[in-house]
């Protein structure tokens, strides 16, 4: 059956608003991280006037940043302003061997800390690289990609547990996002596959 032109808007105006809430899904994750760097052996920075409390602050963060597997900080950027009288933290964090920073921001009311959103994109290429190729193996994404490079390059995500919980399991995974395309694939990086696809069944056809 051929669409109708108002089905066919439906249904990419559904694809546009499912890649818009894995994002936001991404930016928006309030809980804590089970780090694996607890030594803080990173160097610490801060971008403006450094707080009397900053000892404090460094302290709190370094039990809820944490890097990818096999990872290891090795700079920690800490901004801070004020909104409403409360304050907000934004921290950047690099790996000397992978070229995009893990950010985290936080609210730090009554001294105590809570992350309220992060991006985090410090991961090693060949695990970049491995899981844009397991998304483009997925027949839904690959029905969906151009067949030349239009694209683009896609965007490759760490997603923690209490994240990837929504869409699959309480486990780290990796999503793979083609913006140009609007389409994202959820990988598990454990089993090799592709658990989840925004955009690519629901795009609409002509």
């Amino acid at each position: 059956m051929t669409p109708t032109p108002t089905a066919t808007a439906t249904q990419k105006m559904t694809s546009i608003i499912l890649i818009l809430a894995v994002s936001i899904a991404l930016l928006i994750g309030a809980g804590c991280v089970e780090t694996r760097q607890n030594s803080q052996s990173y160097n610490v920075t801060w971008t403006g006037t450094q707080p009397d409390n900053s000892r404090t602050i460094e302290t709190q963060i370094s039990r809820q940043i944490a890097p990818y597997q096999g990872v290891v900080y090795g700079n920690v950027t800490i901004s801070k302003s004020e909104k409403d009288g409360v304050t907000h933290l934004r921290v950047s964090a690099t790996s000397p061997g992978c070229q995009h920073p893990d950010l985290y921001d936080f609210i730090y009311p009554n001294q105590k800390l809570t992350r309220t959103g992060y991006l985090l994109e410090t991961i090693p290429d060949a695990t970049r690289q491995d899981a844009i190729g397991i998304a483009m193996q997925n027949p839904e994404i690959a029905g969906v990609l151009p067949a030349d490079a239009g694209a683009g390059v896609p965007t490759v995500r760490r997603i923690l547990p209490e994240t990837a919980a929504e869409f699959y399991a309480e486990k780290t995974c990796v999503s793979v996002t083609w913006a140009d395309a609007s389409v994202s694939a959820l990988v598990d990086m454990e089993t090799g596959s592709v658990v989840k696809t925004w955009g690519a069944n629901t795009m609409g056809v002509g």
